[in-house]
């Protein structure tokens, strides 16, 4: 690959840094927490779904949420007097 010269606007640079990382970072379990956390999670495992024809992935191909679990005893210690969490489990969790 040539070093890139100019990033003419956000969009090429926000690509040229995504593009990267995948490079860089292949098979060492990153990728998934980058996609959580650009919100593209969702609908990059769905144009993946669609491109392989596989009968399985069509199957399971549902996706719910672009979110990861907030771990319980990170909502547990922000229980207040009356017992109650002020952390909401992120949705489909």
């Amino acid at each position: 690959m040539e070093p890139y010269t100019t990033f003419p606007n956000q969009d090429f640079a926000r690509k040229a840094v995504r593009h990267e990382r995948r490079l860089e970072l292949a098979l060492e379990g990153f990728r998934w927490y980058d996609l959580v956390r650009w919100g593209i999670a969702k609908e990059t495992i769905l144009n993946y779904f669609k491109t392989e024809d596989r009968p399985l992935l069509t199957a399971l191909g549902t996706f719910t949420s672009d979110f990861l679990p907030i771990p319980s005893n990170q909502i547990d210690i922000t229980r207040d007097d009356g017992g109650n969490p002020t952390l909401v489990q992120n949705p489909g969790y």
